[in-house]
């Protein structure tokens, strides 16, 4: 078995807490080699023949810092949800078997997949909300592997990837935002509406709008075809920066006003927190959102927004048995030690 590295385990992608509303950003590129087919149709002596060389070529980018192979048939269940917390993927990795593998390095935010869907996904999280300078580190570790391989491309449908809708840039831009008080005041869905724009897509961490555990709301691009990289970023960027005014206009006016219903809000999650013996993690959540909320109002004082930006991540069931020192924990998602 292989063991993690150390980076992944002591540090968490949002401790830095650069900003309280946009918390970090995720780009994600989509890359298959050009002679080989797609993974769910390698065979297994083939298989070995795209992932040697993608590791050898990541293993040598100057832009990842002492990068290392996790195979996944080398990783215990708990190490690969721990991966899928840690970078918030939208998939589990529980079904990845021998031939595919995870590359990581010491910055805690780089994370690559091989063979899972497509030979290559590439997978950048940044929380200094710098899209630009993310892109362009994606891009250069992108480059570095093109130098020696071929990617499939077609001239119609740009880079080929084994799901249709993702061809074209192969690119998808993600925004993490903490938008409590547009939902605790039941405007988000409103705001939204009036920010519509048909590229992009919200949703939450388990997916659907209408429970958004930790008041975190996840932007995406919906379409990597007959789109430019530039496109993409921009008009995740644009939507992104209209929301976060949105939230800082009512986090403002909240700060003014009297505010008894958040005010108690807040208080219950406070006190859920300080006296609680044992909490589901989808509760804990929620409630340190509400606190982080209460930190940014000047409500509640003597905790930095980051230490709840790392609870955040430590209370989820992989993290926690990692802190544990547990091989396993209970399905009952204890969120407290």
């Amino acid at each position: 078995m292989v063991d993690l590295p150390s980076s992944l385990l002591q540090h968490t992608p949002w401790e830095s807490d650069k900003n309280p509303i946009w918390l970090a950003t995720s780009l994600i590129l989509l890359r298959n080699l050009s002679k080989f087919k797609f993974p769910p149709k390698l065979s297994e002596k083939e298989t070995p023949q795209t992932l040697n060389p993608i590791e050898k070529i990541l293993k040598t980018s100057s832009e990842l810092k002492n990068p290392i192979l996790l195979p996944a048939e080398e990783l215990s269940s708990l190490d690969k949800e721990f991966l899928f917390e840690h970078f918030l993927c939208f998939e589990s990795f529980q079904n990845a078997v021998k031939g595919q593998g995870f590359i990581v390095d010491e910055s805690g935010g780089f994370l690559a997949f091989l063979n899972w869907k497509n030979h290559l996904q590439l997978q950048l999280m940044d929380s200094n909300t710098n899209l630009e300078g993310s892109w362009a580190r994606l891009s250069k570790i992108e480059s570095d592997v093109a130098k020696t391989l071929d990617f499939a491309f077609s001239p119609k449908f740009g880079y080929l990837t084994s799901d249709p809708t993702q061809c074209g840039t192969g690119l998808i831009a993600i925004s993490y935002l903490h938008l409590p008080a547009l939902i605790h005041t039941e405007q988000l869905h409103d705001t939204l509406a009036k920010q519509k724009d048909e590229d992009l897509t919200a949703m939450g961490l388990e997916g659907s709008l209408d429970e958004l555990v930790g008041d975190l709301l996840i932007l995406r691009n919906h379409y990597t075809l007959g789109l430019s990289e530039e496109n993409i970023i921009h008009a995740l960027q644009a939507t992104t920066m209209k929301l976060m005014a949105s939230e800082k206009a009512i986090r403002a006016h909240l700060k003014t006003g009297n505010s008894p219903v958040i005010k108690d809000q807040i208080s219950r999650a406070y006190g859920l927190l300080i006296h609680s013996y044992q909490l589901q993690t989808k509760e804990a959540l929620n409630a340190l959102s509400l606190v982080k909320l209460g930190i940014d109002l000047g409500w509640i004082t003597g905790i930095a927004g980051s230490k709840l930006n790392d609870i955040f991540f430590k209370c989820r069931r992989a993290h926690l048995a990692h802190i544990l020192n547990e091989k396993t924990i209970d399905t009952q998602d204890i969120a407290r030690q």
